[in-house]
């Protein structure tokens, strides 16, 4: 059975800004994972997930090549 999309909770979409502006100065010093910057901002996975493709999709963040299959992307800030 498929499972139908989910919206995101309403807290998430709320704090979209704050955490964007928390993941950005994350992001200044080096390229981190997903779970890198859910667990400095302490905040799950799926929250980090969420705003870090809002912030893929207004082209402020890229994800860099990996090395290997099995390690996680690192996101860098995207070069204006």
């Amino acid at each position: 059975m498929l499972k139908k999309f989910i919206k995101p909770p309403l807290h998430v979409i709320k704090s979209e800004m704050y955490f964007h502006e928390k993941i950005i100065s994350l992001l200044k010093s080096e390229p981190k994972t997903i779970p890198e910057i859910s667990k400095e901002l302490n905040i799950p996975t799926y929250e980090a997930t969420m705003h870090l493709m809002a912030m893929r999709r207004y082209n402020l963040v890229e994800e860099l090549p990996k090395k290997r299959r099995d390690d996680y992307y690192k996101y860098a800030l995207k070069e204006k």
